[in-house]
C-alpha cells in the first residue's frame, strides 16, 4: 500500500470500470494519482478510493457527475493529523469503549470521548472510531463479556457527548426530521447522523427513539414536514420502519429516507448510504433540489 494502488485495483474496490475511472479523473479531476518514476503506472492513495466511492454513490443517487465530483473533492480528504498530545493509536483502538465499560469509570470514559473528538473533526471521529467501537460493544454484550448495565452505561455517555456536539451546532437551512420508528431504541447512529446534517447547514428536528406510529402520523398531518429520515440499526426494526415510512408518505410527506445497516430492506423509503458523512451529503443535495 505504501506505493499506492493500480487503476484496476481501484476500479474493483470502487465498483466502477477502469474506463469510467479514467473519465472521471480526466473530465472532473476528482482524483490526482501519482506516477511511478520507473514504470509510469498511475498510483492511487486510499483517500482516492474513498473519494471515488463517494462520487459513485452521489451519481447513483441522481446527482450530476460534475457536481458529484465537486462534492467528493471537498468532503473526502486524507485522514486528519491528530492534535499534539493525542496518541496516533487512539483512533484505531476499537475496543476502548468495551474496556471503559468494564470498569464503570465515568470520568475516564468522559476523558476518552473528549480526547477522541478533540483529536479530529466529528465525522472522522464517528466513522473511524465511534462506530467500530459500538460494534465491539454490541459483540461483547452478545458474548457475555459486557453486562447490559455496562452497555447502557457506555451508550449513555456517548449520547451525552453527541448531544453536546449537536447542541453546539447551529443551522438555518431546510428542516429535516430525524427519528426512529416504533420499538427501535438504538439511537446513537441517528444522533451522530444529525450532527453530520447540521454540519452541512441543515436544521435538524431530532425526534429520538421509539416514536409511536400515531405520533408520526399526527406530526406529518399537523406540521407537514418535507423530509423525514428514519434509522434502522437492527433487523427487527425493519417492519416497523416499513410501516412508518408508508404511513408518512400517506400523510403527505414528500421525501422519506431511511439510513442504517438495514436501510436497503425498507422498500417504502429512499435508502441512504451506510456511511454517515456520505449519507449526509446525499441527503443535503436531495433537499437542495426541493
Amino acid at each position: 500500500m505504501s506505493e499506492g494502488l493500480r487503476i484496476g485495483d481501484v476500479a474493483r474496490l470502487v465498483g466502477i470500470s477502469a474506463t469510467t475511472l479514467r473519465a472521471w479523473e480526466q473530465r472532473y479531476e476528482v482524483v490526482t494519482p501519482t506516477r511511478a518514476t520507473q514504470s509510469g503506472y498511475r498510483h492511487y492513495a486510499q483517500a482516492d478510493v474513498e473519494r471515488l466511492r463517494h462520487m459513485r454513490a452521489l451519481v447513483q443517487s441522481g446527482i450530476a457527475p460534475s457536481r458529484a465530483a465537486t462534492i467528493a473533492r471537498d468532503t473526502v480528504r486524507p485522514p486528519s493529523t491528530p492534535l499534539p498530545g493525542a496518541a496516533p493509536s487512539l483512533l484505531d483502538d476499537h475496543s476502548a469503549l468495551v474496556h471503559a465499560g468494564l470498569y464503570y469509570d465515568g470520568p475516564q470514559l468522559q476523558a476518552l470521548l473528549d480526547a477522541v473528538f478533540d483529536a479530529v473533526d466529528p465525522e472522522e471521529a464517528i466513522e473511524r472510531w465511534l462506530l467500530p467501537n459500538l460494534v465491539d460493544v454490541g459483540t461483547a454484550w452478545e458474548h457475555g463479556r459486557l453486562s447490559e448495565v455496562a452497555e447502557h452505561f457506555v451508550a449513555a455517555a456517548v449520547m451525552r457527548k453527541l448531544g453536546a456536539l449537536f447542541d453546539g451546532l447551529s443551522a438555518s437551512g431546510s428542516r429535516v426530521v430525524v427519528g426512529l420508528p416504533p420499538h427501535a431504541r438504538h439511537e446513537i447512529s441517528a444522533l451522530a447522523f444529525s450532527i453530520c446534517l447540521r454540519r452541512r447547514g441543515l436544521e435538524v428536528l431530532y425526534a429520538g427513539a421509539d416514536v409511536p406510529l400515531t405520533s408520526w402520523q399526527s406530526f406529518a398531518t399537523e406540521w407537514a414536514p418535507q423530509t423525514v429520515v428514519l434509522t434502522v440499526t437492527m433487523a427487527d426494526d425493519v417492519p416497523f420502519a416499513e410501516q412508518t415510512a408508508a404511513a408518512l408518505r400517506e400523510h403527505g410527506v414528500p421525501k422519506v429516507f431511511v439510513g442504517g445497516a438495514h436501510a436497503h430492506r425498507v422498500r417504502s423509503a429512499i435508502a441512504l448510504p451506510e456511511s454517515l458523512p456520505l449519507a449526509a451529503d446525499v441527503l443535503a443535495n436531495a433537499v437542495a433540489k426541493q
